[in-house]
């Protein structure tokens, strides 16, 4: 998987990801310490609470469902926010990043990562994300595309705009032959 910026550009990603086993990490003795370039998923911060240490940049992976009330105390100390979307379908992540910029005033990186497609691509930068981590059937490339495709006006669209042009024609047709 690569990481491509609101641009479109692929970049170096430095973050360390968590794994499966990273959540029977809880007695372990530094368990409550974020160590730089690490991704800690929210439970576990949560579960950290008040005696976190964080060694910046921290972040943190939060489920695209996740109370905003769980992340909002650790705010002011994480830097990434990397939101799983487990369904490109699922815009529940959308409204997670647009609360995060416009109520909280979230300056650090709002990372998508998940089931997400080149023709959301738009739609999550409009809502706050600032980079992408690129699933593996869609390389950077189509990525950047996608961005180059919405400069142009000629371009094809991506497939929202498609089907609204189509609701808007099929509005026109069915008033002309009333």
């Amino acid at each position: 998987m690569a990481l491509v910026d609101k641009h479109g550009d692929a970049i170096e990603d430095r973050w360390h990801y968590p794994s499966p086993a990273d959540s029977s990490t809880q007695g372990h003795p530094y368990f409550h310490m974020v160590e730089p370039f690490h991704i800690i998923p929210l439970q576990q911060l949560v579960a950290i609470g008040p005696r976190l240490q964080v060694f910046p940049p921290a972040g943190t992976l939060v489920p695209n469902d996740a109370p905003l009330a769980m992340l909002r105390p650790f705010l002011d100390r994480l830097d990434l926010i990397a939101v799983e979307f487990p369904k490109f379908r699922d815009g529940r992540g959308f409204t997670l990043a647009r609360t995060l910029r416009e109520r909280h005033v979230f300056k650090g990186d709002i990372r998508a990562i998940g089931h997400i497609l080149p023709d959301q691509f738009r739609a999550l930068i409009l809502c706050g994300f600032s980079t992408v981590v690129t699933p593996d059937d869609h390389p950077p490339e189509q990525w950047s595309r996608t961005l180059r495709s919405l400069s142009s006006p000629d371009s094809s669209t991506p497939l929202l705009n498609r089907l609204i042009g189509r609701r808007a024609l099929s509005r026109e047709y069915v008033a002309e032959s009333e």
